[in-house]
């Protein structure tokens, strides 16, 4: 490689992109400056540079978004160069004339192709006048409402509504009736201004049960320009995509090549000069294939493509913008073996996706043969509401497509996180649907699966035993030189002299259900019974480097653990689980109906009343919500021990009460005595 005239790069983006670019720039002996809001403060990308440069507060409009503020950075920071990552501002033409105007180098295209390829109505046009076929629609100037409704009538239905200047899904609607047309005009043109400063919209044919297929090109300012072969981000809800591979399974070899001749075609008539994606939908019932939409720049799902070519794209991306020739030909890229890449978000799939926020107390990841994993989070990182929930992508590479989704499914199950819900469990059951497996998915495939929303599997009484069992023997594996008394652990407190005991641990679930398990016998032999089942006999338990063992039957049990004070995690294949386990002492304070000869309610463990339910003099049945405690970091629900009045009531919501404290008393009523509760 020649000497670039490049040598600080300033990356304007923050999380795992800005750790990739950083590691590029310094595998090509360059310094890399990253910047920071004030809530990245201490993250990874910003300890990974050579340097960091406060932007401003936490939104990303004061931040990541401010260009006078980057620009700023760069200037104080003595940089040569801006890498923007994706997102934020890397498709913005005006961010790239910004940073030529500063002295800059814009590490992307040139601005006026940022621009023709930004606005969809144009670059459909360029598309078309180079012969790469377009999705049937329109794309003209009139943008009035009885106009689009004649168009709409004319492409008929279902179809879809999308903003000119836009992409990930804003401003883009489905309409299935005539009916709903105009109230959707109205939602996407709002949406579309609001999100680009550009209410254009233009309609297309809605091709049901689509595959999502792209092809990567890489061109330089010499006039070299390849392919490197095609990529399926089929696996996508509401136009987000999951799971993306290369190459793209289940296609006929004559449209394999098609699109990348397509692609080629598109950039050339742009004098393409970068990494960017050429997109397309393809419906395999017709076996038409129409371009949607070009990306000008580096994408999410790049790592899988330079896993099967083995050409860096970040490293080219910036020796182009350097000035160098690429120092290979279209016959000299291979594509060997398959790829995979799961994104690991921090959200909950069961809550309709929800983002989920928090610190992350524990973060492992998988390590192996076939395996990458693209993070820019850590330990002790704290997740925020301001940005993308993107935390790391896993990307797993095999000799084929089996062994590189088999490589990812079992990545998947080995990533640990501790203290934020992360989307594994919902990415592995992708990866197992069989539609996906026989590669014949599409982008309607989830909700197909899941009409409702997708539910993870239910939790195996035996995680409760597991949990129990791990608090259990925690002082043990925590003890080490701490003599016999941490040595005996929690037996220490029930079984003196070495006689057999019991104790008792309350299991409590995320939804706040509680559960006992009572643990019997001697250190190396005993039984554990859940709310006076069966007994397991447990032989041999040990708790180490965050391994339970034990033995049962003729079956050895290894489960991977975290504990966090009162909480244990189970790092299982199917998704984490993370429980709340009380002490063996806390069996002494009842449970969450914790009910005296009288009718008394009391604190199960010491916490804060966040809700009372009732009033003193109302009428309540069995079971009914009197108040939540929440204790734990978990929600209790404690409820009436049986119909009747409530007499007294000795807490309100703020109060911070003690285990055991009596907070409710309930008289019963006639027809129902506490004894008939039993």
């Amino acid at each position: 490689m020649s000497q670039p005239a490049i040598e600080t790069v300033m990356v304007a983006n923050r999380g795992e992109i800005a750790v990739r670019v950083i590691d590029a720039c310094h595998r090509l002996g360059l310094q890399a400056v990253a910047v920071y809001s004030d809530a990245d403060r201490d993250a990874p990308h910003t300890i990974r540079a050579d340097g960091a440069m406060r932007l401003g507060p936490a939104p990303a409009r004061d931040s990541y978004l401010n260009v006078d503020a980057l620009l700023d950075a760069a200037g104080r920071a003595g940089a040569d160069a801006v890498h923007p990552g994706y997102g934020f501002l890397s498709e913005n033409a005006g961010f790239a004339r910004a940073c030529a105007e500063a002295g800059l180098v814009f590490i992307g295209p040139r601005p006026d192709a940022i621009d023709v390829m930004g606005a969809k109505t144009a670059a459909k046009a360029i598309a078309a006048e180079a012969g790469v076929p377009t999705v049937p629609g329109y794309h003209g100037e009139g943008q009035d409402d009885a106009t689009l409704e004649n168009e709409a009538r004319r492409i008929g239905w279902p179809l879809l509504i999308k903003a000119s200047a836009g992409g990930g899904g804003r401003g883009m609607r489905r309409v299935d009736t005539p009916e709903s047309l105009i109230d959707a005009l109205a939602q996407a043109r709002a949406e579309a201004e609001a999100a680009f400063g550009d209410p254009t919209l233009l309609l297309e044919r809605f091709v049901p049960r689509a595959r999502h297929l792209e092809v990567q090109v890489l061109g330089d300012r010499h006039g070299n320009l390849v392919h490197l072969y095609e990529r399926d981000c089929s696996l996508q809800r509401k136009h987000q995509k999951l799971i993306e591979e290369a190459p793209a399974p289940s296609l006929p070899g004559d449209l394999r090549r098609d699109l990348w001749r397509w692609a080629l075609d598109l950039a050339r008539a742009i004098d393409y000069d970068s990494a960017g994606t050429v997109e397309f939908v393809y419906d395999a019932t017709s076996g038409g294939a129409w371009f949607l939409e070009m990306n000008t720049r580096l994408q999410v799902e790049h790592p899988v493509t330079e896993a099967v070519t083995g050409v860096d794209l970040v490293a080219w991306q910036i020796r182009i913008a350097a000035g160098e020739a690429l120092d290979f030909g279209q016959d000299d890229v291979g594509c060997a073996g398959w790829a995979m890449e799961a994104r690991v978000a921090a959200e909950d799939p069961a809550a309709d996706y929800a983002p989920r926020t928090g610190t992350l107390r524990h973060w492992r990841v998988p390590r192996g043969p076939g395996l990458r994993v693209d993070s820019g989070v850590e330990a002790g990182v704290s997740i925020g509401h301001h940005y993308d929930s993107l935390l790391a992508k896993v990307i797993a590479h095999g000799r084929d497509r089996n062994e590189a989704r088999g490589r990812l499914r079992a990545a998947l199950g080995g990533l640990e996180s501790v203290g934020v819900a992360v989307n594994t469990g919902f990415l592995g059951d992708l990866l197992d649907l069989p539609e996906f497996a026989a590669g014949r998915h599409h982008t309607a495939v989830i909700t197909d699966r899941w009409p409702a929303g997708w539910t993870p599997s239910p939790l195996d009484p035996r995680c409760l035993v597991d949990a129990a069992l791990a608090a259990h023997l925690a002082p043990v594996g925590a003890g080490g030189a701490g003599g016999p008394w941490t040595a005996l652990g929690a037996w220490r407190v029930i079984e003196p002299a070495g006689r057999p005991g019991t104790a008792i641990h309350h299991v409590c679930r995320e939804d706040g259900s509680m559960h006992r398990v009572c643990l019997a016998g001697r250190c190396d032999r005993f039984t554990a019974a859940l709310d006076d089942g069966e007994p397991l006999e447990i032989r041999s338990p040990t708790l180490h480097a965050g391994r339970l063992v034990y033995d049962t039957g003729n079956q050895r049990c290894e489960v991977r653990v975290v504990i966090d004070e009162d909480h244990v995690t189970l790092l299982r294949r199917e998704g984490a689980v993370t429980l709340a386990v009380l002490p063996p002492e806390a069996a002494l304070l009842g449970t969450t109906t914790a009910e005296s000869a009288e009718g008394g309610v009391v604190a199960p463990i010491p916490g804060a009343i966040v809700e009372v339910a009732v009033a003193p003099g109302q009428a309540v049945q069995a079971g009914e919500a009197l108040c939540v405690l929440e204790a734990m970091k978990m929600f209790q629900t404690l409820t009436a021990p049986f119909d009747g009045i409530v007499a007294e009531l000795r807490c309100a919501a703020g109060d911070n009460v003690p285990g055991g404290a009596l907070l409710a008393v309930v008289t019963p009523s006639r027809e129902s005595t506490p004894e008939n509760h039993q």
